[in-house]
């Protein structure tokens, strides 16, 4: 989400997922050693406590209960019906990724991919050590759109939740977003609509959001869109709009609504406090506001694009050419 996607020309020149030098590598499996707390009273070789160590007191009905204001542990959601692919997009997130990983690994799925662009720090090494995880490596900075792609193209599960690795977010909090697409939802969305400010104090971006939804006859997902994870796709989803749509997520997110699949919120996970800051994404006006405002614009062009189609009358934006004409004329 953070990070800037390069080689990018213009609008829509993007590395395709099929011409990007990647390799793939299955980590080895690592043998699982059980480990006493530390806490734990000293045995006898009988099992019994060894003499002289302290009895663990015995619980009352009131100590069983949570103190007030006590972090309780969430639990996760009923079994998923479908399976499940996690695709994490990650560049130079060492720091974060084996936390996120610990996460991902509590929802069951099925396959975890990790596409790596562009990284010179240890992630490949330390994403090796998740038995489960199917490592991509791009040698480049691709992109976390891109790598988005790649993931969804490798994919097999009926469920697709999109991750990025530089945010730990707790594995309940990821569950709903499944869940969610499990129930019937094509496209499930992060709403984060509660946590921005009014629209007089929004930035570009906010408002891209905005109006695109606005124009799709969606007002109602607000500023919700493919750009934010986490975010989740249904098998179906990504067959009608296609792998590669998902390099520009706000044209991808058009194409969904445009072709009728069902897209709705699913939960909302603060973003914000995690979003690493980088040279690219801080400042008005920086790299990845700029890429993120084209995005917006050609999802609009493909709007009005296919949007003239439909109606049998020629493109909207041939009938906008023919009124420019007529206007210059007078």
């Amino acid at each position: 989400m953070n990070a800037a996607k390069s080689n990018k020309k213009g609008i829509s020149a993007r590395p395709a997922p099929d011409e990007l030098q990647v390799s793939a590598v299955r980590s080895a499996s690592r043998a699982a050693g059980g480990r006493r707390s530390a806490n734990a009273a000293p045995r006898t070789a009988a099992g019994r406590p060894a003499s002289g160590a302290a009895r663990k007191p015995r619980r009352t009905a009131a100590a069983k209960r949570p103190a007030a204001g006590a972090k309780q542990t969430q639990k996760l959601p009923r079994k998923l019906r479908g399976t499940l692919s996690v695709i994490i997009s990650a560049r130079n997130e060492a720091k974060t990724l084996p936390l996120l990983l610990k996460q991902v690994q509590r929802l069951a799925p099925a396959e975890i991919i990790v596409v790596l662009n562009g990284c010179t720090d240890n992630s490949f090494q330390l994403a090796r050590l998740c038995r489960q995880a199917t490592v991509v490596h791009v040698p480049e900075p691709a992109g976390h759109d891109v790598g988005r792609s790649l993931g969804a193209k490798l994919s097999r599960g009926d469920i697709l939740l999109f991750l990025d690795g530089d945010m730990v977010i707790p594995a309940p909090q990821l569950a709903g977003f499944a869940a969610a697409v499990d129930g019937g939802v094509d496209v499930a969305l992060n709403d984060l609509d509660g946590l921005l400010p009014p629209f007089g104090l929004s930035d570009h971006v906010t408002r891209c959001k905005l109006y695109l939804n606005m124009v799709l006859g969606r007002s109602d997902l607000g500023a919700c869109s493919m750009t934010a994870v986490p975010h989740a796709l249904s098998r179906r989803a990504l067959e009608v709009i296609g792998y590669r749509e998902l390099m520009v997520p706000p044209k991808a997110q058009a194409l969904s609504l445009l072709k009728q699949l069902r897209v709705e919120k699913a939960g909302t996970v603060n973003v914000f406090k995690q979003n690493r800051l980088r040279q690219d994404n801080t400042g008005a006006g920086n790299r990845v506001e700029q890429l993120i405002i084209g995005d917006h614009a050609e999802a609009l062009k493909a709007v009005l694009m296919l949007s003239g189609a439909n109606t049998g009358t020629g493109s909207l934006q041939e009938q906008r050419s023919q009124l420019a004409a007529w206007r210059n004329a007078l």
